[in-house]
């Protein structure tokens, strides 16, 4: 944990009690808070990652400029996972993976507050250096873990993603690149399966976000299990035993404070009411 007084001057920088970024990292908690209970209620064993673990364990919460939260659960237990959902969720939450939505095209899933409704500055992907605005609702990241390695991973995913993007028209580049991609599909969906089964065989001590999200870092099973629980917030949550090379496998040196001068492209927060 850093220094209190570094933490009450990057708040103040960034996220200090009544800033819309601070707004919207309570109502975040809020979809986290309710992902735990349902967890627990399950006996569903999950753990904080990437950002949001990296938080709890520099800030004992947020990093400050930050406005999304990452949790990871076991592959195996992802169906699990969807039935416990689908049965305790409570309102204003709603959940989506690519098994509950032909719309959705995300390879991991997704907890929503509809009720909460975000505008921020983005990346305009058909101008080069231009920005766009987006309004959308807000979410927690549920990423789902598979023995592998990323190398692996990525030569897979050249493969796999692009079946992905065109059978689920992401990109549209012609009708014969599209139809390749639609028939070469079951192809690339039994290279992954084959791929899981391998993983688990050679694999046992690695872990990987499953394959087509496009993320290839690594995780160990023996940093994450048996799990401990971690504060965030003033609250209790699940986290890796070994936290400190979780992270640093991650990201290097963790508990540095990075020089960051600008503020988060946050425009604004409206909440239904």
């Amino acid at each position: 944990m850093i220094d209190n007084d570094i933490q009450l001057a990057l708040r103040a920088q960034f996220n200090p009690d009544g800033s819309k970024l601070r707004n919207l990292q309570l109502h975040l908690l809020d979809i986290l808070v309710e992902f735990d209970r349902i967890c627990r209620k399950n006996n569903i064993s999950y753990w904080l990652d990437s950002g949001t673990l990296l938080g709890a364990a520099r800030h004992g919460g947020f990093i400050p400029w930050d406005d999304d939260l990452d949790v990871c659960v076991l592959k195996r237990d992802q169906k699990r996972l969807a039935r416990a959902i689908k049965n305790d969720l409570q309102e204003p939450f709603s959940f989506v993976d690519a098994n509950s939505s032909k719309d959705y095209t995300r390879r991991w899933g997704r907890l929503y507050n509809n009720t909460v409704t975000v505008t921020r500055m983005v990346d305009d992907p058909k101008v080069k250096g231009g920005t766009m605005k987006r309004e959308e609702s807000i979410w927690l990241d549920i990423f789902y873990e598979t023995n592998g390695v990323p190398a692996v991973s990525r030569k897979i995913d050249l493969f796999y993603g692009r079946c992905y993007r065109r059978r689920y028209n992401l990109i549209q580049d012609g009708w014969l690149r599209h139809m390749t991609g639609v028939l070469l599909y079951p192809l690339a969906e039994l290279t992954i399966a084959t791929a899981r089964f391998i993983g688990r065989v050679l694999h046992t001590d690695s872990l990987i976000h499953d394959y087509g999200t496009g993320f290839y870092t690594q995780r160990f099973l023996s940093d994450i299990f048996p799990l401990k629980e971690m504060e965030f917030e003033g609250h209790i949550f699940k986290a890796p035993c070994n936290v400190d090379h979780y992270l640093t496998v991650l990201y290097g040196k963790w508990n540095s404070i990075p020089d960051r001068k600008e503020n988060h492209r946050l425009l604004d927060i409206v909440v239904k009411r």
